[in-house]
């Protein structure tokens, strides 16, 4: 479903509640929620050089969420490629980052740390959690080592 009259639907985004981060269209899936997000038309500057990047398409990256409504819910992030036009410099395309996941993550930070939360707070067992993530066991166990070392 998407939302009439525009490229992102300010409602999902309310929804969503992630700044920067705007929902282009959400489907019911047996699997849960899945969530087509993208950034805003921002503009990026060379890491490496400075000088104002050039848009090179984007990469689809899939991450899982906290759960929305007793359902899981995966993110389908249209990550953006950009590419330096100057030739001087040793930089050539690198992609967007956001607070919202840190690069090859396959959790977003906050399910990183809402997964440890729900295990500890509200007893919740990780047979539970694991369904409402839909992740394994191991990526459980995983996040909650993450927090454990990483408490902030």
């Amino acid at each position: 479903m998407s939302c009439s009259g525009g490229r992102w639907c300010t409602r999902a985004d309310a929804l969503l509640g992630v700044e920067g981060i705007h929902v282009s269209s959400v489907a019911a899936t047996g699997a849960g929620l899945l969530l087509h997000i993208a950034t805003g038309d921002d503009f990026a500057g060379c890491p490496d050089c400075g000088v104002v990047a050039v848009g090179h398409g984007r990469r689809h990256v899939r991450l899982h969420d906290i759960p929305c409504f007793g359902r899981p819910v995966r993110l389908l992030w249209a990550k953006r490629v950009w590419r330096c036009p100057d030739p001087d410099c040793p930089g050539t395309t690198f992609t967007e980052e956001h607070p919202l996941a840190s690069p090859r993550a396959k959790l977003t930070a906050r399910a990183v740390a809402w997964a440890p939360d729900a295990l500890q707070r509200f007893d919740m067992p990780v047979p539970k959690v694991q369904k409402l993530q839909a992740c394994s066991p191991q990526g459980i166990h995983r996040t909650y080592r993450i927090k454990q070392a990483n408490p902030d």
